[in-house]
């Protein structure tokens, strides 16, 4: 049946003229399809000029069987030519693309990889707009601040306190236990040398402080950034490309007082209140050190803690966890907003989210140590 549907007349330099005997449809195109393949099958054959004129009728079968044609002939340096094309045939095929040039193959890149100076200004530019945009994100988290602060009604309380649950007291266990291996572990290396000197009350002294001043805030706030500036960044990432960012704001909401005051606020209420926990736990591990090592009583570990901290040992390491947990929240949110409509970048955003709140958590630690000692807190 093959050969009934198309005629071939070989010619002179391996031009093989075609003409079709039957319709290009569905019902044919298995059998155009193994007569294409046959002459294609021939090496000789340089050039295929197709006449049409006997083709009235051509569906949607019939031109996938003569653009597989068409791309069969261009992979082999085949010449393909269809003539005397009737109009709604030429229409036809013309809307399933069989006209249209094939695109050019991309450009060769170079393995090399650019100078060190290219790739160093290019992530000073990178670092430049990303810091930029953070800085604007901030600005306009500080500016919807003052519309609820006008009406408490817009806070959303129910979110807050959500947020607060799954930021807050979920965070509680992994906290305490956090906490307490290093108290145990600050006490544990205080009591070797301060054992020479018979002065084993001071690893209270030194357990307290280090934890109330430095390592609770700080600890507390790596701990959220791994837990919340993760989760903020996922949520909000898995939103962008679920595109309901972008029906909240087609639905008139104001996403920065939507989306992320409840997340900011939570986190700042969470991570004091977090921090004191934290500082409480360590020092109870340093207490378990102090007896069980140091043969101090718990009371006599206790008196001493009362003695050496005062409120601005404690204030201080709160108003750090205050700051560390709004820079763990605004950039947990931050990241989530910038994620694009792919799943990789969601997975992308959420680890960046995760680095750059640690980084920045140092950068305001080291601030905020310098100005203590400028003030003398």
């Amino acid at each position: 049946m093959n050969a009934d549907v198309l005629t071939v007349e070989r010619r002179e330099g391996g031009l093989a003229a075609c003409t079709p005997s039957a319709p290009l449809v569905i019902s044919t195109s298995r059998w155009y399809h193994e007569a294409f393949t046959q002459l294609l099958s021939d090496p000789h054959v340089r050039t295929i000029v197709l006449d049409m004129t006997t083709v009235s009728t051509l569906d949607s079968a019939g031109a996938a069987v003569l653009k597989n044609l068409q791309k069969t002939c261009r992979a082999r340096g085949i010449s393909l030519e269809l003539t005397r094309l009737e109009d709604q045939v030429e229409s036809f095929l013309r809307f399933s693309g069989f006209f249209e040039e094939p695109p050019p193959p991309p450009p060769a890149t170079s393995a090399k990889r650019p100078p060190i100076v290219e790739r160093v200004g290019a992530g000073a530019v990178e670092l430049w707009k990303d810091t930029r945009d953070l800085i604007q994100f901030i600005g306009s988290v500080t500016v919807a601040v003052g519309p609820c602060c006008l009406n408490p009604k817009r806070f959303r309380p129910r979110e807050i306190l959500y947020y607060v649950q799954r930021s807050g007291s979920e965070a509680v266990p992994i906290v305490f236990l956090v906490s307490f291996l290093m108290g145990l572990i600050m006490a544990f290396q205080a009591a070797v040398q301060l054992r020479q000197f018979g002065a084993n009350i001071f690893v209270a002294d030194l357990v307290s402080l280090a934890l109330t001043r430095e390592l609770g805030p700080l600890m507390t706030a790596i701990i959220l950034a791994g837990r919340s500036a993760a989760a903020f960044a996922a949520e909000i990432g898995t939103m962008k490309v679920n595109e309901e960012v972008d029906a909240l704001t087609v639905m008139g909401f104001n996403v920065t007082e939507f989306l992320i005051m409840p997340k900011v606020m939570a986190l700042a209420v969470s991570g004091p209140l977090l921090t004191i926990f934290a500082n409480a736990s360590g020092i109870v591990g340093g207490i378990v050190v102090g007896v069980l090592s140091l043969d101090l009583t718990p009371a006599s570990f206790i008196t001493e803690v009362w003695q050496i901290l005062t409120v601005g040992d404690v204030a201080g390491g709160l108003v750090k966890s205050f700051a560390f947990a709004l820079v763990v929240a605004l950039v947990g949110c931050f990241r989530g907003l910038q994620t694009e409509r792919t799943a990789d970048s969601v997975g992308r955003m959420t680890t960046s989210a995760v680095v750059t709140s640690i980084f920045l958590i140092i950068l305001t630690d080291a601030v905020f140590t310098v100005l203590f000692h400028v003030f003398s807190w």
